[in-house]
């Protein structure tokens, strides 16, 4: 099984330009099989330190920037400074509570999560702040990276 596992992820790799060798396909298998989907740079260093993965900081941080790029992981805005990626890679929404830190994935429909703002907006009109992101489409950077050393037309 763990077979199939790296196939299906390497082959995720390759459709989104990246390459399915090295310690690429073992982050995103160790990101993928974490029970926390919401990972700062620290917490995935300590996941891949406990998987024994010979990765620097910055180069972890850097391969994250990278996944992120190509779709293959979310970033979250979040309420701090620090950068927090989302592990699941299908456009979904969050709730999240300043007070705790609390980040909480929501896949529900458009039409819940319209009832779910309108509910908190009722609820708490001055405490409730709204972020819509349009998220950027992953085919377009492979476009680009397919781009880089073609010789200019005309």
């Amino acid at each position: 099984m763990p077979h199939t596992v790296d196939a299906v992820l390497r082959e995720e790799l390759r459709r989104a330009g990246l390459p399915g060798h090295g310690s690429l396909p073992r982050l995103l298998a160790l990101l993928r099989a974490s029970p926390e989907v919401h990972l700062t740079v620290a917490e995935a260093a300590d996941l891949v330190a406990e998987a024994g993965l010979a990765v620097t900081s910055g180069e972890l941080a850097r391969q994250l920037e990278i996944l992120a790029d190509h779709g293959l992981i979310g970033r979250l805005p979040t309420t701090t400074t620090e950068l927090v990626f989302d592990t699941v890679p299908e456009p979904h929404s969050h709730l999240v509570y300043e007070e705790s830190a609390q980040v909480v994935d929501l896949h529900v429909s458009p039409d819940t999560l319209l009832a779910m703002v309108r509910d908190a907006l009722a609820r708490r009109p001055d405490s409730v702040e709204i972020l819509v992101r349009f998220r950027r489409d992953p085919g377009a950077i492979r476009a680009t990276v397919d781009r880089v050393g073609e010789e200019p037309e005309g």
